[in-house]
């Protein structure tokens, strides 16, 4: 059963196993206050870890990779959608639409999408 929380269709496919983990990986650009923001069924999936890791070391710029690490629970297929937002805005600027297939078995898991 799909889940739609968005209007976009899902460019991306991550195949994860019940009880395991994938991560999503996105380059942020901090400067101008943009950060990237999940949006998931919170029964089907959890950020068990979220981690930023700068990559320009400028005094006046903040850029660098950002990893989110999920724990897939439940099996099925749901949206991920990670939305690229300034702080002050209510609507997201870009979104990255997935949808994640959990598995109860042999599926590939602790895949890390980049």
């Amino acid at each position: 059963m799909t889940q739609d929380t968005s209007e976009h269709v899902a460019s991306k496919t991550i195949d994860a196993e019940a009880g395991g983990t994938f991560r999503v990986t996105l380059w942020e650009d901090r400067t101008g206050g943009h950060s990237w923001t999940p949006r998931y069924p919170p029964d089907a999936l959890d950020l068990i870890d979220d981690e930023y890791s700068r990559t320009v070391s400028v005094d006046t710029a903040d850029f660098g990779k950002r990893v989110f690490t999920f724990l897939a629970k439940t099996p099925g297929e749901y949206p991920l959608v990670m939305e690229h937002r300034v702080g002050w805005k209510f609507t997201a600027d870009n979104r990255k639409n997935y949808l994640v297939r959990i598995h109860t078995t042999s599926a590939p898991a602790g895949r890390s999408l980049n």
